[in-house]
């Protein structure tokens, strides 16, 4: 049987540790390596004959980032790579904007273990694969609809940060932008999702998670 080569990314060595051996379980698989930044996730990529990246949403690197603009990067460098994205944050916007990015296959990280396989199954079958629990969540945000505008990748990754605490001056840092841009960029999110300050978007946010116990 041909193996299908294998990279996992997350900062977590718990979270690694989980999916290495549940990897290890299936024979046709083969992980070619593990990798806790972006930046050495990165750096190590023309070296590995990979297919397959297992990526973590949120990962620590300072020189390509993480989130979104990491998964751009990816798919502009390495294009040859199949992503399954994991994900602690279930916010409904951030996974749409993820999808929108024509990547193919999601999952939240309190059923990956179960979600793994059958996603990496859906790759040899050339098929998309997101998890139930992200399903769910997507069709609560849409049951909810209300014409609003849909957010930009940028609006989202902004989104993302601010609902994990992060102040407009770190999120600049972090996405190496002017304070100024993620300022319009929060705001242009506001407007968009129908709220005038800080409390209500974090209101709003919180009101399209759905419990871990769902």
């Amino acid at each position: 049987m041909t193996k299908i080569n294998v990279i996992v990314a997350d900062d977590h060595p718990i979270v690694l540790f989980g999916i290495r051996k549940s990897l290890e379980s299936m024979n046709w698989i083969n992980i070619v390596g593990e990798f806790e930044d972006s930046t050495t996730l990165i750096e190590s990529l023309p070296k590995l004959n990979a297919e397959i990246v297992i990526i973590d949403l949120c990962m620590p690197g300072d020189k390509y980032g993480d989130g979104i603009t990491l998964l751009k990067y990816i798919q502009r460098h390495y294009s040859h790579l199949e992503l399954i994205v994991l994900t602690m944050n279930n916010n409904p916007a951030i996974i749409n904007i993820v999808l929108a990015l024509d990547i193919a296959r999601i999952l939240l990280k309190r059923g990956a273990l179960i979600d793994l396989p059958h996603a990496l199954r859906s790759v040899k079958k050339g098929k998309k694969f997101i998890s139930s629990d992200a399903l769910r969540l997507l069709e609560k945000i849409r049951s909810n609809g209300d014409g609003k505008k849909s957010l930009s990748a940028k609006e989202g990754e902004v989104l993302r940060l601010f609902s994990e605490g992060s102040l407009v001056t770190e999120i600049a840092q972090r996405l190496n932008r002017s304070i100024k841009t993620i300022s319009t960029q929060k705001k242009s999110a506001m407007v968009k999702l129908g709220v005038d300050n800080d409390i209500a978007l974090l209101n709003y946010l919180s009101s399209l998670k759905i419990d871990s116990k769902n």
